[in-house]
């Protein structure tokens, strides 16, 4: 698992975590980790989504009855002009006709809030009846756009002008007007009517304050004509004559800037059916997707919490394994490395051996007279002559590669890289003789004391031959027989030449 190619990228206090996660215990901690990621980023993102449309449906539902508020209050404000253009047609210009229209106007004015006033114009644009002035003298309005439209086109039709400042109050609004003429069908003047937009903000700023959001009305041209809340420096009737967003010509949602700290806003729009204006209603994304924040921060809290549990129990259970299966490679009696470690070990050093041209040894060893030392002490003495015989051949090695094992019963072997036959047989008398010191007496022993045999091969290993290191143990095993079939207590040499092992004088 340490080798996976991976796992060099850790932060390294994470990478001093990995002897004890050995085995399948990661991959499968890891596999969790993945799975329980997955599962909530697509519920995270669903409710992502569901937020996105949610606020698509509100703000859709909105624009929409926004628009048709405006659009039945522009009609009304139509109606009325073409009211009074056929009173004005019907009963001429005279000063009885002249005070009825301004009656009717003032009596309109007063029952309708949405019209701030209402007007008529003689075909050089000057002022006749004004339904906020008695006397509209010396007042003239054919500078106003929808007069000229009026003056030169013939279009009966109700004309929708751009946002005009009152000459009277100040106040800023939107003219609907319609073209007057003489019996004979030329241009006689205006009958106009202005729309308040101080109506449209009040009544904006009321469901602004209930819904929270942003709404406004937007000409065609793009000119904000109302906006709740108001935008920096809009107010007291002054508009924003520029908008960031493309004609709203019909309906749908948008995704967009806002001039605001350039927040991000969702929004839908619904532009009116017989006028040149729409509605827009929108939210922030931050406020939008505020719910789903909350949902996100809960969720990684309990997803940290949980992958901390998993990690936790993971590595326990990974200690656990780690601890069993230091257990299988360790001999529990003697401490040195059990016989399924030494398996592994003289392959792996093997064919390390084999890829590098070294020499590989090694020794096998038997305590003398075992079987009689048990019999005679009992097993207890038994198992602590065979710990004595581990200490030995575990404090003659002296590099930190060389391997001492339990090989089973009363045999020990010993794996030393990079090491030749003469060193390896130096090394094995060594051992011998460390043995005979102990001075462990046995009464079976012809020299008295527990002694020990051991058998020594060496091999320079050819790369391909993977099974080579069994033939090295069992010319080390071949070693060991013929040092206990010539008397014990020596060491034997694997001859490799002759294929029989040469006696190697034993010390005195």
């Amino acid at each position: 698992m340490r080798d996976l190619p991976f796992l060099k990228f850790l932060p390294a206090s994470w990478q001093q975590w990995l002897p004890s996660w050995e085995g399948k215990v990661l991959p499968l901690v890891v596999c969790v980790f993945v799975a329980l990621f997955g599962m909530d980023a697509w519920h995270l993102w669903q409710v992502y989504d569901d937020s996105i449309e949610h606020t698509g449906i509100v703000t859709s539902n909105m624009a929409r009855s926004m628009a048709e508020l405006a659009e039945t209050t522009i009609k009304t404000g139509d109606t009325v002009v073409a009211s009074l253009v056929e009173n004005v047609e019907a009963e001429g210009t005279g000063p009885e006709s002249l005070a009825r229209i301004y009656r009717l106007m003032t009596q309109l004015a007063a029952a309708l809030p949405a019209i701030h006033e209402m007007g008529f114009l003689n075909e050089r644009g000057d002022a006749i009846v004004k339904s906020r002035l008695p006397d509209p003298h010396g007042i003239n309005y054919a500078d106003r756009g929808y007069f000229r439209f009026h003056a030169t086109s013939p279009d009966r039709g109700p004309f929708i002008g751009s946002p005009v400042t009152s000459r009277v109050d100040g106040t800023v609004n939107i003219t609907v007007s319609r073209r007057i003429n003489h019996p004979d069908g030329s241009f006689a003047g205006v009958v106009v009517a202005s729309v308040s937009m101080a109506f449209f903000q009040a009544l904006f700023d009321q469901v602004q304050a209930k819904s929270g959001g942003a709404m406004g009305l937007i000409a065609d041209d793009g000119t904000v004509l109302v906006r709740s809340p108001l935008l920096p420096g809009t107010g007291d009737g002054a508009m924003a004559r520029t908008h960031p967003l493309p004609r709203l010509m019909s309906a749908g949602t948008l995704d967009y800037p806002s001039r605001v700290g350039g927040i991000r806003r969702l929004g839908s729009f619904d532009h009116l059916r017989d006028y040149p204006m729409a509605t827009l209603v929108s939210q922030s994304r931050q406020d939008a997707l505020s719910g789903w924040r909350t949902e996100v921060r809960t969720h990684a809290i309990v997803l940290i919490c949980v992958m901390i549990v998993v990690a936790i129990l993971g590595r326990r259970v990974a200690k656990a394994n780690r601890a069993l299966e230091e257990l299988a490679m360790q001999d529990s009696l003697t401490g040195l490395a059990s016989r399924r470690f030494f398996d592994q070990a003289i392959e792996r050093e093997f064919r390390r051996a084999a890829r590098h041209g070294r020499p590989l040894s090694l020794i096998m060893i038997d305590m003398d007279h075992f079987k009689d030392y048990n019999d005679d002490h009992g097993h207890p003495a038994g198992d602590e002559c065979l710990r004595a015989g581990g200490r030995v051949v575990q404090g003659c090695l002296r590099r930190p590669g060389d391997v001492a094992a339990r090989y089973g019963g009363e045999e020990f072997a010993v794996i030393l890289p990079d090491t030749d036959a003469a060193s390896a047989r130096a090394l094995a008398e060594t051992m011998r003789q460390a043995a005979r010191a102990l001075s462990l007496k046995h009464a079976r022993s012809p020299i008295g004391v527990v002694t020990l045999s051991a058998g020594v091969a060496s091999m320079a290993p050819k790369p391909g031959n993977a099974a080579g290191w069994q033939t090295l143990v069992q010319q080390a095993d071949d070693a060991l027989y013929a040092a206990k079939a010539s008397g014990r207590d020596m060491v034997k040499l694997y001859d490799s030449a002759s294929a029989r092992p040469a006696a190697v004088p034993t010390a005195a």
